[in-house]
C-alpha cells in the first residue's frame, strides 16, 4: 500500500502546477474571458463580448480577444440611431489588424468613417457601441452597448463650411461709429474675414473692392468702423466720410474659395470722426546741405514727418547732374524718418550707378536725397560738391 499511497500523493501535485500556469494569462488582460485553446491554429471564439467604460474626457472600449488566425481584424462601430450597429452598414471608427489589441480609447482624436453622427461624437450624448470581428469568410458583431459620452469630451473643430445662403451681415449706426456683426464661421477651412466697403459698387467684395480689415480669428465676427484704420484699395480714398452712404459686406476667405454676404447700404453718422490726411513735403520744401570735414562729408536734409514715408535714399553720381533713385543707384537707405543726416566717408560700398564702388578723393560729384513714400518718390535738389583730399579710398581687387 505504500507505493499506492505515494502515487496518490504525487498525482494531485501535477494539476496544481498546471492550474498556476493557466492563471497567468487570465490576470494579464483586463478583458472578457477568452476560452484557452491549446491548438496551434485555434478556431474562432464563439462568445464575443464588449465592455465600455466612461472616464474623464474619454471612453475605454475592451472586448474579447480573438486568437484565431482566421481573424483579419476588428472594426470599432458606433451609431446614434441604430441600436444594433455593425460594419459595414454603420461605418467604423477604427480598423485594428493586431489580434492581440483588444482595447481602444475613444476621445474624438479620430474622425468616424461613415455612420450617422457626422464625424465626431458629441459630449453628454447616448450612442450604441459594438465591435465587428472581420474573419476571412464572415463578419461577427458583438451585442451593442448603449453609453452616454462624458460631458467634457473634447469636440474638434468642424471643417464643414456654412451654407453661403446662411451668411448674413448686420450693420448698426451709432453716434460716432458703425458696428458690423456677421455670421460666425466655425469651419477650420476658413482663413479669415475681409471687411469690405464701397461708395459706388452696390455689391462690393474682396479683392475687387479692397478691404478695411483682415480678421483671421474665426471667433471674432464683429468690427467697429470708426475711421481709425485706412481703407486698402477700392473707391473709398483712404477714409470714410461722415453722413455719407456706403455699401458694406463681409467676404469669407476659405482655403479653396471666397464667399461674400449680401451688401448692406448704410449712411455713416454725422459724428463719425474725420481723419485728417497727412500731407507730404512738397519738392519746394525739401532742401539739402553738405559740409566738408578733413576726411568726410556730412549731408543734411529736410526731415519728413509724414508716416507715409518709407525712408530716404542717399544718391550720388559722377556724370548725372540730376541723380535720383532708382536710376542712379544709392549709397544707403535710411528707414528712420527722424534721421535726416548722413556721413559720407567711404565706409559703405555704393550700389549701382556710375560710382563703381567707392568715391574718389578730391573729386566732384552730384549729391541728392530721394524720399521714398507709399506710392511715390520725390528727389531733393542736387548739389555738386568735391570730396575732401584726405578721403580714405578702400583698396579693391
Amino acid at each position: 500500500q505504500d507505493p499506492k499511497t505515494q502515487e496518490t500523493v504525487t498525482v494531485p501535485k501535477e494539476p496544481e502546477v498546471e492550474e498556476k500556469e493557466e492563471e497567468t494569462p487570465v490576470v494579464e488582460e483586463k478583458e472578457p474571458e477568452v476560452n484557452p485553446d491549446p491548438k496551434p491554429d485555434p478556431s474562432p471564439t464563439t462568445e464575443l463580448k464588449l465592455q465600455v467604460g466612461v472616464y474623464d474626457g474619454y471612453l475605454k472600449l475592451s472586448w474579447t480577444k480573438e486568437s484565431s488566425s482566421d481573424l483579419q481584424g476588428y472594426k470599432i462601430v458606433i451609431s446614434k440611431s441604430d441600436s444594433s450597429p455593425s460594419y459595414p452598414d454603420d461605418g467604423y471608427l477604427k480598423w485594428i489588424t493586431d489580434r492581440s489589441m483588444n482595447y481602444l480609447k475613444v476621445d474624438n482624436s479620430v474622425k468616424y468613417n461613415g455612420g450617422d453622427f457626422g464625424g465626431y461624437l458629441k459630449p453628454n450624448t447616448a450612442y450604441y457601441f459594438s465591435i465587428t470581428y472581420v474573419y476571412n469568410d464572415k463578419k461577427v458583431t458583438t451585442d451593442p452597448v448603449k453609453v452616454t459620452t462624458p460631458a467634457n469630451l473634447s469636440v474638434p473643430e468642424t471643417s464643414t463650411d456654412l451654407n453661403p445662403d446662411s451668411l448674413q451681415l448686420q450693420v448698426v449706426v451709432r453716434e460716432g461709429d458703425v458696428k458690423l456683426l456677421w455670421t460666425k464661421e466655425p469651419s477650420s477651412n476658413l482663413q479669415g474675414y475681409k471687411v469690405v466697403i464701397s461708395q459706388s459698387n452696390s455689391e462690393p467684395s474682396y479683392p475687387d473692392d479692397g478691404y478695411l480689415a483682415w480678421i483671421t480669428d474665426r471667433s471674432m465676427n464683429y468690427f467697429k468702423v470708426d475711421n481709425t484704420s485706412e481703407y486698402h484699395g477700392g473707391d473709398i480714398g483712404g477714409y470714410l466720410k461722415a453722413d455719407t452712404e456706403y455699401y458694406f459686406s463681409i467676404t469669407y476667405v476659405y482655403n479653396d474659395k471666397k464667399v461674400t454676404t449680401d451688401a448692406v447700404k448704410v449712411t455713416t453718422p454725422a459724428g463719425l470722426p474725420t481723419h485728417e490726411e497727412e500731407t507730404t513735403l512738397s519738392p519746394d520744401e525739401i532742401a539739402l546741405s553738405i559740409e566738408s570735414a578733413d576726411s568726410y562729408l556730412r549731408l543734411t536734409w529736410t526731415e519728413e514727418t509724414c508716416s507715409c514715408l518709407q525712408g530716404y535714399k542717399v544718391v550720388i553720381s559722377k556724370s548725372n547732374a540730376s541723380p535720383s533713385y532708382p536710376d542712379d543707384g544709392y549709397l544707403t537707405f535710411i528707414s528712420d524718418s527722424s534721421t535726416h543726416s548722413y556721413v559720407v566717408d567711404n565706409s559703405n560700398y555704393y550700389n549701382g550707378g556710375d560710382i563703381l564702388g567707392y568715391l574718389q578723393a578730391d573729386t566732384d560729384y552730384y549729391f541728392s536725397i530721394t524720399y521714398i513714400y507709399d506710392g511715390k518718390k520725390v528727389t531733393s535738389p542736387t548739389i555738386q560738391f568735391k570730396t575732401p583730399l584726405n578721403l580714405v579710398v578702400p583698396v579693391t581687387y
